[in-house]
């Protein structure tokens, strides 16, 4: 009989430091012309994955530069959720073998990417047109229920080959895209300071590594620098020195800080957000960013005032009414205690964190937004 292999989930343990990245990371305006020369280094046949909204927009530039490669390209339209069968669907969809496949689009498009990649194996090169999360670098992609509940996280073996990110393109976004994979990016140095201090394991159940340690920290510089005069020409499509320091750090920084510097309480509770009333329809950056500011509460600390200022010059929510989400009962309380602690992340804290601290970090930090407290 063969052996069985290890999948890239069994293969390490926190006696053990790892570091994953894309093969390549590329970002300027205009990099979608470089698509093709890409995908020739990984074979002669690709499939574009691409969000049905943007496929119009898109889809024949990519194939011009592919066939200008020699590289043939099959077409494969994708909308709506991310479900356990999304992979197979869009593989019953393929006329023969195909070399890589390139997922262009959002968070969604770009998962649906590596799920038909992880079917079909070859080459992956993730193409962003938003800067709404760090997807497009990492080996993790997400599946979803009916109701937009998080149903599992798959890894590929690999990450992408390329990553290649089109600023031109990104700069001409829906705003509120970009405010969402901010809110997301900035958590990341405190989870990777939390994983660090407390030995947890990252996205690779290994131990971080410093430099992944240190480049979540410089996302975070990084933002606080740049992200308000970023936020202010989001949408515009003007790519200015701010908004290219801003993608960088969203994109790269935050998928490298997060994958292999490990996550903690605030992505945790994405698990649980969704169990809330109308929790379910808000962007998981926005989820991200109310979720640090618990985080901070269970840890008895204040968020840093240039934190505070940034939320406050984008918009990202410092409580749950910020989010459009009502009050919640005692009851949608206790079922968001219980998914968030049931995460692994969860256990990345300096302390074992129970559902009485969660909650009464959560009922603090909602208190405080009620009473319009100097703090916030």
């Amino acid at each position: 009989m063969p052996l069985k292999h290890k999948s890239i989930m069994e293969l390490f343990d926190t006696s053990v430091t790892v570091f994953g990245a894309p093969g390549r990371y590329v970002q300027g305006p205009g990099a979608l012309r470089l698509v093709g020369d890409c995908a020739a280094t990984l074979g002669s046949a690709a499939v574009l994955v691409i969000d049905g909204v943007i496929r119009d927009m898109l889809a024949e530039r990519i194939r011009e530069s592919c066939a200008a490669a020699g590289v043939g390209l099959t077409v494969l339209s994708f909308s709506g959720e991310l479900g356990r069968c999304t992979g197979s669907q869009l593989q019953a969809q393929l006329g023969g073998p195909v070399s890589m496949v390139i997922a262009a689009g959002g968070g969604r498009a770009i998962d649906a990417g590596k799920a038909l990649s992880e079917r079909v194996g070859g080459g992956l090169i993730s193409l962003p047109t938003v800067a709404s999360n760090d997807a497009p670098t990492s080996k993790n992609f997400v599946l979803y229920d009916e109701e937009h509940r998080l149903l599992e996280v798959r890894h590929l073996t690999r990450n992408p080959d390329f990553v290649i990110v089109d600023t031109a393109i990104l700069s001409k976004a829906p705003r509120a895209l970009f405010r969402a994979g901010l809110g997301d990016a900035l958590a990341k140095k405190f989870e990777a300071d939390a994983c660090l201090k407390n030995g947890g394991g990252t996205m690779f159940l290994a131990s971080s590594t410093r430099l992944a340690h240190r480049i979540a920290g410089f996302c975070y510089e990084t933002l606080v620098r740049h992200a308000a005069a970023a936020w202010s020409v989001a949408g515009t499509g003007a790519v200015t020195e701010d908004f290219d320091a801003a993608v960088e750090a969203m994109i790269l920084m935050a998928g490298l800080g997060f994958e292999s510097g490990g996550l903690s309480l605030p992505h945790a509770l994405t698990r649980g957000i969704p169990l809330l009333p109308r929790g379910a329809t808000v962007p998981h950056g926005m989820q991200v960013a109310w979720a640090l500011i618990v985080h901070f509460e269970t840890l008895g600390l204040e968020p840093p005032p240039e934190l505070v200022a940034l939320y406050r010059a984008v918009g990202l929510p410092l409580c749950l009414e910020d989010l459009g989400v009502p009050p919640p009962s005692s009851a949608d309380l206790a079922a968001l205690a219980d998914a968030t602690l049931a995460v692994r992340h969860a256990k990345n804290m300096p302390f074992e964190l129970d559902a009485r601290t969660l909650l009464n970090a959560v009922l603090r930090v909602e208190t405080r937004a009620a009473t319009r407290s100097p703090v916030l």
